[in-house]
């Protein structure tokens, strides 16, 4: 069995020391920047337009500012940079990476509320005379939100012991996991999805049965706290997931 183990170990590189996820940092002007300033990212703010609007502007020393217009990202109302940047294998030509895109959208109910939002991760060519856009390599849902209205009576309020609001929140985490030996690393995703109280589901009536102290508390969702492992396709230039991921739309759909 050992031998078996250590064999599976060795198919995929490990991360070098040299980690590919770069965690951006501030620059001078309000953008992120890798931390040698060799390159800088910013999504301004959409005056007119809306986040259909919004460009990634690109800057490097010595090399005029580059606009770049985001692809489609779908319905949203915001549009945000990722504090990261993924490098991918770099050979003799210009650095390439992946950078993240966050778009989010919110709703509001009556009494509650919820906000979600997603990553899109994009080809980013770092030629410092020529940046470029390339095509969406993943997206996954990342963060959410959501509080919904659960007392109407004095009854209600009595049977919930005045816990009158259910809550859901869903995050996500993105790590290399290894080199995979292709042209971006292998990637781990972890979601954890919590309720309270712990008993709630937002597609079920949480009315039906009253409330215990023992519920009164924040629990984890075991269907929708789970990880995958995502690798990279060069067929496609898009990431794939190692499994299907659990349908988590009562958590990350506002």
């Amino acid at each position: 069995m050992l031998p078996l183990i250590l064999a599976a170990v060795a198919a995929e590189p490990a991360v070098p020391a040299s980690d590919p996820m770069i965690a951006l940092v501030a620059g001078a002007d309000g953008d992120q920047c890798l931390p040698d300033r060799s390159l800088c990212l910013d999504i301004p703010a959409v005056e007119d337009g809306g986040a259909d609007a919004a460009v990634l502007r690109v800057t490097s020393p010595g090399a005029e500012a580059a606009s770049l217009p985001l692809p489609d990202l779908g319905e949203t109302e915001t549009v945000n940079l990722w504090p990261h940047l993924i490098a991918g294998a770099q050979d003799s030509g210009a650095p390439r990476y992946l950078v993240g895109i966050l778009t989010g959208q919110s709703s509001m109910y009556s009494g509650g509320g919820g906000s979600a939002s997603q990553l899109h991760l994009l080809e980013l060519d770092g030629a410092p005379a020529a940046p470029a856009l390339g095509g969406e390599v993943l997206v996954v849902p990342w963060e959410a939100s959501l509080m919904i209205r659960a007392c109407f009576s004095e009854e209600d309020m009595k049977d919930r012991l005045e816990a009158c609001h259910d809550e859901y929140d869903f995050g996500a985490t993105l790590a290399v996991a290894s080199m995979g030996g292709g042209a971006f690393p292998t990637l781990s995703y972890r979601v954890v999805a919590t309720a309270f109280p712990r008993t709630s589901r937002r597609s079920t009536d949480n009315s039906e049965k009253p409330l215990t102290r023992a519920d009164l508390v924040r629990a984890q969702d075991p269907v929708c706290t789970y990880d995958r492992v995502l690798r990279y396709d060069a067929a496609t230039t898009r990431y794939k997931i190692d499994r299907p991921a659990p349908d988590c739309s009562d958590y990350t759909i506002p």
